[in-house]
C-alpha cells in the first residue's frame, strides 16, 4: 500500500506550551495515528499553530472553512 504524505495533523492552541510539551504531545499523536490507521510513523506529520485567545474564534472559523469538524468545542 502506498503511504506517502499521509496523514498530517494540525494542532491549534493558545500560546504558552514549551517545545518539550509540544514534542511529547506530537509523539503521542503520532503513536495513536500509527495504531489506528495502520501506517508507518515516518508518514505522519504534526504541526502546531499558537493563536491568541482574543483571535481564536475568527482564526479557527477562517482556517477550518471547508473542513469536516467532527467534534466542536463548546466554550
Amino acid at each position: 500500500m502506498e503511504e506517502k504524505n499521509m496523514p498530517h495533523l494540525s494542532v491549534k492552541l493558545y500560546p504558552g506550551r514549551t517545545p518539550e510539551v509540544k514534542q511529547a504531545f506530537a509523539e503521542k499523536l503520532q503513536d495513536f495515528v500509527v495504531k489506528e490507521l495502520n501506517c508507518e510513523p515516518n508518514v505522519v506529520s504534526v504541526s502546531f499553530k499558537e493563536i491568541e485567545a482574543d483571535q481564536w474564534n475568527d482564526v479557527i472559523e477562517g482556517e477550518t472553512a471547508g473542513e469536516e469538524i467532527v467534534i466542536k468545542a463548546d466554550f
